[in-house]
């Protein structure tokens, strides 16, 4: 045997140890990485038909021209858009999954990444094989957290090149619903899947079954988010009658669509529209809160792992 073949041989011994890690867990959890792979596809292409399928190219005939000498007010809708409803209906449901689905997504994976090894014995098993229990847990919390992040950044880009071009062709309005927009296309929505998916860990600790993980970690995140809405919107002053703002965020303070004096409906309306300089504010402020909460979560998992272990 020639010393190439004898190095050829050789060759996958000497691959890195934490290359081998990172494939091993990747291989070990392919059903929860698969799962959230079909979430990032199933979102993107939902909001690829939006844009380009019958309501958004709907929504943008009925807008045309708006605001234009001669032409009606962008604010006033006509009686026969269901087009533009529709659209507005579609775009706070993207909106929606994104602040509330995901992190239940990454709670789900988290969750099913520690339970399904402790239930199993794997974690154990490589306890005993040189690799050492907070080094698995970061192996456990890191492969996670990289594909969680660049499918979270990807969806919030996408969301809001689609904002970009819904601003652009006049189909966004003033409104609470536009407090949920402000959310969810930047940090803060990254930020609260990671908290999801430090949720999920904890929750693999203190259930020890992996089915009792998937429902008890799904269960928590969702609650969380649903109690973090209220919060989340109403510590930020709103404007009532908003102008356009100034920026790339100017579009989340557009003005109302309905006078006061005129519609029955108009506090629902109009409040909750925020001016363009609040975004960042806002944004680094639930981020920081959020990765707090999620690092809190993340230390109490660690200190389960060493009352766990020797």
């Amino acid at each position: 045997m020639t010393a190439s073949t004898e190095r050829g041989a050789d060759a996958p011994d000497r691959i890195p140890g934490d290359h081998r890690h990172l494939w091993t867990v990747i291989r070990l959890h392919r059903p929860a990485m698969w799962v959230w792979i079909a979430f990032v596809v199933l979102t993107t292409a939902a909001m690829l038909w939006l844009r380009y399928g019958p309501y958004g190219t709907g929504a943008v005939e009925i807008q045309e021209g708006c605001g234009t000498a001669g032409v009606r007010d962008c604010s006033m809708i006509p009686n026969d858009a269901e087009a533009l409803f529709q659209f507005w209906n579609l775009l706070d449901q993207i909106s929606s999954v994104l602040r509330n689905i995901a992190p239940v997504v990454a709670a789900w994976a988290g969750g099913a990444v520690v339970a399904r090894e402790l239930e199993n014995g794997t974690a154990e098993l490589a306890w005993t094989q040189a690799v050492t229990p907070t080094r698995w847990l970061k192996e456990k919390l890191a492969v996670p957290a990289l594909f969680l992040t660049v499918g979270t950044g990807a969806l919030v880009l996408h969301f809001r090149t689609l904002l970009y071009w819904a601003d652009a062709h006049n189909l966004l309005g003033a409104g609470y619903d536009i407090q949920d927009f402000y959310f969810a296309f930047g940090p803060s929505t990254v930020a609260l899947v990671l908290f999801g998916l430090a949720i999920g860990v904890l929750t693999g600790f203190l259930a020890r079954g992996t089915l009792p993980a998937l429902a008890v970690a799904g269960a928590v995140t969702w609650i969380s988010t649903w109690l973090m809405n209220p919060w989340r919107t109403q510590i930020w002053p709103t404007v009532t009658h908003p102008r356009k703002g100034e920026g790339p965020f100017g579009y989340a303070a557009m003005p109302c669509q309905w006078k006061q004096a005129d519609h029955k409906y108009s506090v629902d309306a109009c409040l909750g529209a925020k001016p363009a300089s609040l975004y960042w504010p806002v944004q680094l402020v639930e981020t920081g809160f959020l990765l707090l909460i999620g690092g809190l979560a993340v230390a109490a998992a660690f200190w389960l792992l060493r009352r766990r272990t020797p």
